[in-house]
């Protein structure tokens, strides 16, 4: 049946038997995602199920007080109430960072804030992080970067980027 996972305290005690396939880290509002060979829900740390509609896949909560769920073969964002701040919707979807995320639709990736609006339409064929403001972007084999209004401050004309 493979690996089981559970949780201890600092001291080792076990606090949550091992009883999970997959287990993720609790975040600050207290949850973390686990499954069981599946179907993925949140958890509280007593071992309460508090998030319990069943996500296809499920990611850890970040510092916004959002995770990224995956539904029916589309991405969207959850709350720790499990309610949707941004419903399935994406081919793709990555974790916001500087206000902004990297979402994926029909084969091109642009961004969205964290209300759910496309604020840089898909365009580019791949990106990559987003830092300090900037984040490089592929666009007919040739890597780039934009500024957070989707402006190239350097136009694509690199093999690869080490971003």
């Amino acid at each position: 049946m493979g690996t089981k996972h559970g949780y201890i305290d600092q001291n080792g005690k076990i606090v949550i038997q091992p009883q999970f396939s997959n287990a993720g880290i609790f975040s600050a509002n207290g949850l973390a995602k686990v499954s069981n060979y599946g179907k993925y829900k949140y958890i509280d740390k007593t071992g309460n199920f508090v998030i319990n509609q069943q996500f296809d896949f499920a990611d850890d909560f970040k510092e916004n007080g959002l995770a990224i769920v995956k539904v029916n073969g589309k991405w969207g964002y959850i709350d720790s109430t499990g309610e949707y701040v941004i419903k399935p919707q994406f081919d793709n979807a990555e974790d916001f960072a500087n206000g902004l995320a990297a979402i994926e639709l029909n084969g091109k990736w642009g961004y969205i804030n964290e209300s759910g609006k496309i604020v840089i339409k898909p365009q580019f064929d791949d990106v990559w992080g987003l830092n300090e403001g900037l984040a490089a972007v592929e666009l007919d084999g040739k890597w780039g970067i934009i500024n957070l209004k989707g402006k190239f401050v350097i136009k694509p004309q690199f093999e690869d980027l080490n971003w």
